[in-house]
């Protein structure tokens, strides 16, 4: 491929999302579906404990260096693909300062003062914020794209979005939080992903993660072929 950067941002997308779904059928399969705070701070070492504090800040890692890659180079295609990639990386920043600078103070003082409401303010934001999150991809190729990869990108954020969002937002409604002798509270929620209507938004989310490995795929396969 004529365009190196671009190319390298390809291949680190589509290895972040092979972390980021190794992390997430790795940790599903080693809670057996069902998720308890309690459990996860009782067990430090356990496998999904693991897999997000190795593998995850690797994925993430990944996925600012494609983005980086990709709006280096976006002068040199059309003008969609400029607008597209520009506004990814403003939904990049945007996820970033929402996490680092609402999500996180928020999640604290939440816990710190006791307060339900605020605790309960930031995971909405966190998961407000995801929707930018999973926009990025396809903001980033679209413009590349030839139209079965279009159609493929539309698939992948459709589900993406639906499957991950609904299942992050509706455990929230859950969560209590619990004093402990720091002074401060922890948060105590449940999850049982087996049952209700998590089997399906699991599924969706794993399928759009799958059709966007999919689309990088072929993209990387057409730019090489082309050049």
């Amino acid at each position: 491929m004529k365009y190196k950067y671009t190319k390298w941002g390809l291949w680190a997308m589509l290895f972040s999302f092979l972390l980021s779904f190794i992390i997430a059928m790795g940790s599903l399969i080693a809670v057996e579906g069902e998720l308890e705070a309690e459990t996860i701070a009782s067990q430090p070492i356990s496998i999904p404990v693991l897999l997000v504090t190795f593998l995850d800040p690797l994925a993430i890692l990944l996925e600012i260096l494609a983005i980086v890659f990709i709006f280096i180079e976006r002068r040199h295609f059309g003008a969609l693909h400029q607008r597209l990639a520009l506004i990814a990386m403003i939904f990049f920043i945007a996820w970033a300062i929402a996490n680092f600078a609402v999500f996180i103070p928020l999640s604290f003082l939440g816990m710190k003062q006791g307060s339900l409401s605020m605790v309960k303010t930031g995971q909405m934001v966190k998961a407000g914020a995801a929707l930018l999150q999973y926009s990025i991809p396809f903001l980033l190729i679209f413009g590349l794209s030839s139209k079965l990869s279009k159609k493929l990108l539309y698939l992948a954020l459709a589900f993406t979005v639906v499957g991950n969002f609904v299942m992050v937002v509706l455990p929230i409604r859950g969560i209590q939080l619990v004093p402990v002798e720091t002074g401060l509270c922890t948060l105590q929620f449940g999850v049982n992903y087996s049952t209700g209507i998590y089997p399906l938004l699991l599924f969706m989310g794993y399928l759009g993660c799958i059709i966007y490995m999919i689309s990088y795929a072929i993209l990387i396969k057409e730019t090489e072929e082309a050049h």
